[in-house]
């Protein structure tokens, strides 16, 4: 079986089941007499699962925090709650009393706590080196401002296997009295490369470098999507104009029904309607200094489906083939840095076809098959696409 994509971080990056038990907690806030009281009943969730759904999420593609700041109507913050939890979770449901008809948007943050700098509109927010948590205990209850701050907040991603990856959203809603139960997902501020290297050489291949280009430095901890919707043809050809976060959980569902299907990614789209800080820069970007060594199968390898497993992380990104189109079709390639079985190191490059953009929450999954005069590479977004260059080796 061939992988399938998350366009989710495994979120979807994302394609997520949600196969783990919710943990309740309560915590609830008088409003004054003379107000009304309703009860807002939050379950918090990241988007989708591996691509086999009986996988376990990586710890740092879960939650191991959450905050939630709800804003009244004219933009003050009516609740800003932050939650450790006790250990990584797929799903954390939290109860909220708030002030009844008004639309509200509520903001949700999980793994704040591997932002350790943030800046807004170039400029580090008092003073150097404040945490992103720091800038969160900033805003107190009735003070305004703090969406125009956190749409131009932008950090510096240095993601690792071990660190929690930063994930956010932000949900509007029109509440109305008395109680009522949503549930809301985070999108994780990461795309996520998925490498599975099979080696049928006559002996074992280092591979001593990753690297993408061209990745951006600099990520906005809140999507800048321009469109908040998005289409989906449903079974009986309708269409249904979907927020564009539950769009990404649909998808990743889709993906894990159908791992097979290689029409997934033209059929459903790309997004690539979104922003990235204005003075980013983008170059390659990866991880260096691997040394990992990827042994000859054996005659029972033939037929292996995962082979030697590495991922890593990268910011979300955006580069456009044509620059003037804004938010039209993106390219990009991979070098690998490898050392054959006699020593000998050798450097092959690659573009991804069928990669249109790199928006959070994307997770590439790339088979490098090494033979003994080609690499062949297939590079599967949401679905199955194949590349086949071939180097001499």
């Amino acid at each position: 079986m061939k992988p399938n994509i998350i366009h989710s971080i495994v979120a979807c990056l994302a394609a997520f089941t949600l196969p783990f038990m919710v943990a309740c907690s309560s915590q609830e806030e008088s409003l004054p007499e003379t107000a009304m009281e309703a009860t807002l009943y939050l379950n918090i969730a990241t988007i989708g699962q591996t691509r086999a759904s009986t996988a376990e999420l990586p710890a740092n593609e879960k939650m191991q925090s959450v905050r939630i700041i709800v804003l009244h109507a004219d933009g003050t913050v009516e609740h800003n709650r932050h939650f450790p939890l006790e250990g990584a979770q797929a799903q954390k449901t939290i109860l909220l009393k708030v002030r009844p008809n008004e639309n509200k948007k509520i903001f949700l943050f999980a793994n704040e706590e591997s932002v350790s700098t943030v800046e807004v509109k170039g400029v580090t927010v008092e003073g150097e080196n404040q945490a992103l948590t720091d800038f969160f205990d900033s805003y107190t209850e009735g003070m305004s401002g703090f969406e125009d701050a956190v749409n131009n907040l932008y950090f510096e991603p240095k993601y690792t296997n071990e660190t929690p990856i930063p994930m956010s959203s932000m949900y509007e809603i029109d509440f109305k009295e008395g109680y009522e139960e949503r549930t809301f997902y985070v999108v994780r501020v990461a795309t996520k490369f998925t490498c599975r290297f099979k080696n049928f050489r006559s002996g074992a291949v280092t591979v001593n470098s990753i690297s993408v280009s061209d990745i951006a430095n600099d990520s906005y901890l809140m999507a800048h999507k321009q469109n908040q919707t998005m289409q989906f043809t449903e079974e009986d050809n309708s269409i249904s104009d979907l927020f564009w976060i539950d769009w990404l959980k649909k998808v990743s569902d889709e993906s894990q029904e159908y791992p097979e299907d290689k029409t997934l990614a033209d059929k459903r789209g790309w997004i690539m309607d979104y922003d990235i800080p204005g003075n980013a820069v983008q170059a390659p970007a990866g991880p260096t200094n691997l040394n990992m060594s990827v042994p000859k199968a054996t005659d029972a390898d033939v037929n292996q489906e995962q082979g030697t497993l590495y991922i890593f992380y990268l910011p979300e990104s955006k580069n456009l083939i044509t620059p003037t189109d804004t938010y039209g079709e993106q390219q990009y390639e991979m070098t690998l840095g490898l050392t054959d079985e006699y020593g000998e190191q050798k450097s092959f490059n690659f573009a991804f076809d069928n990669l249109k953009a790199l928006f959070r929450n994307t997770n590439a999954v790339i088979d490098i098959i090494m033979y003994d005069r080609e690499v062949v590479v297939d590079v599967i977004p949401y679905s199955e696409v194949v590349l086949e260059p071939e180097f001499g080796l």
